[in-house]
């Protein structure tokens, strides 16, 4: 389990693997959410996003929460430039200094969480646009319904109508599919209690 407040303050410290233990934990829920919203350059927004976490971590202060909210406000954000300028590609961002050890030794047990956790992303994936931001910043990135409404500038009651409809949605789409899908019963259970809690529902970020 990530000791957060002692790893950010030894990445503020300028400790590259700390920091890279941050990029292992947030990484994934990060590309995931990027991969919804802009598929084709997500790995290249996510490099990019790093970097400006990256120059402007000295200055954070807060939580866990408050910096998993911190970096998908950036994510958005980089998403509204890169929408609005009409970029095909951020500028390329060297990583060398940035010490990127392996999450875990259990490989088997990692593939098969990744595997489930991506059929369930791409599933979110063919939600509606408002709906699929929702549920992958409230079930796949694990933020409360306060902080992804700041995010997505709507009320809590609106993201919660949201997230419901969008489990809804999956609900129906994983019944009407084949059982044994590791991922059906995990999103089949938070589609059936509504997507309406601020804490306990999240997938493998």
């Amino acid at each position: 389990m990530l000791d957060f407040r002692g790893t950010v303050l030894a990445a503020q410290a300028g400790d590259e693997e700390a920091f890279a233990r941050l990029w292992r934990e947030f990484q994934p829920g990060l590309l995931r959410y990027l991969r919804i919203k802009a598929a084709p350059v997500a790995e290249d927004l996510a490099a990019d996003i790093w970097l400006r976490v990256l120059r402007s971590l000295p200055n954070f202060e807060g939580d866990e929460q408050g910096f998993r909210g911190w970096i998908f406000t950036t994510a958005r954000n980089r998403l509204t430039d890169w929408y609005r300028n009409g970029e095909r590609r951020p500028d390329l961002i060297e990583y060398s200094s940035l010490v990127v050890l392996p999450a875990g030794n259990n490989v088997e047990e990692e593939a098969a969480e990744r595997s489930a956790t991506d059929e369930a992303v791409a599933l979110i994936g063919e939600l509606p646009p408002d709906q699929a931001e929702a549920v992958m910043l409230r079930i796949v990135a694990g933020m409360d319904v306060a902080r992804v409404a700041v995010l997505m500038d709507r009320s809590p009651g609106s993201v919660r109508v949201l997230c419901h409809r969008g489990l809804r949605r999956l609900e129906q789409r994983l019944l009407a599919q084949s059982e044994g899908i590791p991922v059906a019963a995990e999103l089949a259970t938070v589609a059936a209690d509504g997507g309406g809690h601020d804490e306990g529902h999240r997938l493998h970020a």
